[in-house]
């Protein structure tokens, strides 16, 4: 049989098909038909009641407005300046007997103050009505619903203006809400048509403000279906539109609208329901549903008789075709297919199917393991060349091993011809030339300067060259900290042989600190004692006569980064101003280098200053000057002197601060001569 035989039977199915799709939708036809008159039914009773509401509320509006214009304030009745509350009640009284719908009106002041009222109730009493003052007087008119008295009550709020437009009062009229009763009238009645209808007028929050439900509890339940209502009204928000809308869930049909406004009346957002059970609302569609149910059985019967016999002649191929793509799926491309041969045998699109599939099974099996050769060349190739890889990697090891060899080899002879250039550069050096190899030591005040503004180092040397010298140097700690090394040395003698003293300490200090890094002035002060012994050999026997040899010093290590200071001295102190007061750190007695039995301990000091603190170092050479004052006997200037001019002088910049040490030192020497190097060093954080 061919390919058009089957088509013809799968015809006839189709056939059948059709009418049970044709009964099916003349059963939704009907339905949709029967709920397309429920809803424009509720949508036109629904449009009525509302804008009913919304007259009602625009003519309470409207005469709350009106009364408040020219009843309450005429002719200067109210003002702040002269209050006349009977009067106020007087006309208060007058409206409300005109029109017997309002349950009571009132008058407040600006500060919310009763001032009068038809029940004479609270005269005197502040409101508490929030949501009206919020508004007013924005806004010139105001509608709540609240409880009042035990009872639902609708309360319209006006602005009252003066003869002048000044802002003097509000007032408030109240209406039962049990009064919409008779805009719900027409609506209610079809009620005794309608079995179950329920309408409902409700907030912008969802809470009832009217029900014909008498289970309801007005003001205090919301909408028992409120979830499935804000569903619906979020997707209108969304939707950036406002239309009557029909629902429906479960149990009951729904038809909801919203306030449109009348006149100039723009509504207050309250939403007008309707719900009616679905057993009353689709009662004639579910009976005709029954009737087409019962006789589409038969149809229904005869169609599935014939699709399963349709159903088998057809699946067989397939499920053949399934059978075998699955052994191929898991890998097994030697199954075999004969017992199904028949199906190749057959002379239509299907028997053409199996062949063409058994001819790609053949054709996949050969792919499959021409592609298995592939990998295992592959893999070889692979090998090889993880070989080739793995030599390469090692030569490169090795390259970059000797590499490294060579650049620590580099390493050491730049440090090795670094020390020996100094090293022969001192032995070269003539004594003519000291006084220029000690200037070139010392750091020039340019640099001194740019590591501290605020500074001044006042250096004297008694003969050509010095015993003393200062030490600044800028680096950086092993944690990315600003440091600043600064010391004041004075080294044992003067002239020609304190400054070759003063290149050892000089060499030494770049060594200890520079080139091995270290920071800590307590580490630095003792590889400096044993640097001078190791070269001076004072613990050698043979050179005895150098064991007085070395130097007194004052060393600061300022971390600028964190504000600190760690001070080491050896018999020199430091002295610094903090907030004005004084303070001294002195220094132990110990001497760099020459000979010691004691044991060779520092105590090393920490200071955390700020802006504006001053911090001195010095040699004894000013202090130790003999000198006077005119006609005084000579004596030392004593460092108690010295301190208290620095405190004196406290006040000035560090360049006057130098400028008047060196003028105090001449004054105070005056003929007597120089009897020590003088040298003082001044810092003042900025």
């Amino acid at each position: 049989m061919n390919i058009s035989i089957k088509l013809t039977l799968f015809c006839l199915f189709l056939v059948l098909f059709s009418c049970l799709a044709m009964l099916y939708v003349a059963n939704y036809e009907t339905q949709s038909s029967l709920r397309e008159e429920v809803r424009v039914k509720l949508e036109r009773e629904s449009n009525f009641a509302m804008e009913n509401i919304d007259r009602f509320i625009y003519e309470r509006l409207n005469d709350i407005r009106t009364f408040a214009k020219d009843a309450i304030i005429s002719k200067g009745t109210y003002s702040k300046n002269a209050s006349k509350p009977e009067e106020i009640n007087e006309r208060l009284h007058l409206f409300k007997q005109s029109n017997n719908l309002y349950l009571s009106l009132s008058f407040y002041d600006t500060a919310r103050l009763r001032i009068a009222d038809t029940d004479s109730m609270q005269i005197g009493k502040r409101s508490t009505r929030n949501r009206f003052w919020k508004r007013l007087p924005k806004e010139e008119l105001v509608v709540d619903v609240y409880t009042y008295e035990n009872q639902p009550v609708m309360h319209f709020a006006s602005a009252v203006y003066d003869g002048s437009g000044i802002y003097v009062g509000v007032i408030v009229s109240r209406v039962l809400v049990t009064e919409l009763k008779e805009v719900f009238k027409s609506v209610v009645e079809d009620e005794r048509q309608s079995k179950g209808l329920r309408v409902a007028l409700l907030d912008s929050t969802g809470y009832i403000l009217y029900s014909n439900d008498p289970k309801v509890n007005i003001l205090k339940d919301p909408y028992p279906d409120i979830d499935v209502l804000k569903q619906h009204i979020s997707k209108q928000i969304k939707q950036k539109r406002w239309v009557p809308n029909f629902f429906e869930n479960k149990e009951k049909v729904f038809f909801y609208i919203r306030e449109n406004g009348y006149s100039v009346y723009h509504g207050q957002g309250w939403i007008f329901i309707m719900s009616l059970p679905k057993t009353e609302a689709f009662k004639t569609a579910e009976s005709l549903s029954n009737r087409l149910f019962l006789s589409s059985i038969p149809i229904l019967f005869v169609a599935l008789c014939l699709a399963l016999f349709l159903g088998y002649y057809f699946s067989q191929p397939i499920i053949a075709l399934t059978e075998a793509a699955e052994e191929l799926g898991k890998g097994n491309l030697n199954a075999r297919f004969e017992y199904k041969k028949e199906f190749g045998h057959k002379h239509d699109e299907i028997g053409k199917l199996w062949n063409n599939f058994i001819f790609m099974a053949e054709r996949l099996k050969f792919k499959v393991l021409e592609q298995e050769d592939m990998n295992h060349e592959l893999i070889n190739i692979n090998d090889q060349l993880k070989i080739k890889f793995d030599e390469v990697q090692m030569k490169n090891e090795e390259i970059q091993a000797y590499n490294e060899k060579i650049g620590y080899q580099k390493r050491e002879l730049e440090l090795a011809l670094k020390e020996i250039e100094k090293k022969n550069k001192n032995i070269t050096s003539s004594i003519n030339y000291a006084e220029r190899i000690q200037s070139a030591i010392l750091p020039d005040r340019e640099y001194i300067r740019s590591l501290f503004r605020e500074s001044f180092v006042l250096f004297k040397p008694r003969d050509i060259v010095s015993g003393d010298f200062y030490w600044f140097r800028k680096l950086s700690s092993p944690d990315g900290d600003e440091l600043i090394v600064v010391a004041a040395v004075d080294c044992t003698g003067h002239g020609v042989p304190g400054a070759l003293m003063s290149v050892i300490g000089d060499t030494l200090m770049y060594q200890v600190i520079v080139v091995e890094r270290t920071f800590q002035p307590a580490q630095i002060l003792r590889k400096l004692n044993n640097g001078v012994k190791k070269i001076l050999k004072q613990e050698d026997v043979q050179h005895h006569h150098n064991k007085h040899d070395g130097m007194d010093m004052a060393l600061c290590v300022m971390n600028m980064t964190r504000m600190k200071l760690d001070f080491v001295g050896a018999h020199r102190p430091l002295w610094y101003f903090q907030h004005g007061e004084f303070r001294e750190i002195e220094g132990d007695r110990i001497t760099i280098g020459g000979i010691s039995k004691k044991k060779y301990e520092l105590n090393q000091y920490e200071v955390h200053f700020q802006k504006g603190d001053t911090f001195y170092m010095f040699s004894d050479g000013y202090a130790d000057q003999f000198g006077g004052y005119r006609d005084m006997p000579s004596r030392k200037y004593s460092p108690n002197r010295l301190r208290k001019l620095l405190a004196d002088i406290q006040p000035h910049d560090m360049q006057t601060q130098h400028f008047i040490l060196d003028n105090e030192f001449e004054l105070w020497k005056g003929n007597e001569s120089q009897l020590d190097d003088v040298m003082v060093i001044g810092i003042r954080i900025t």
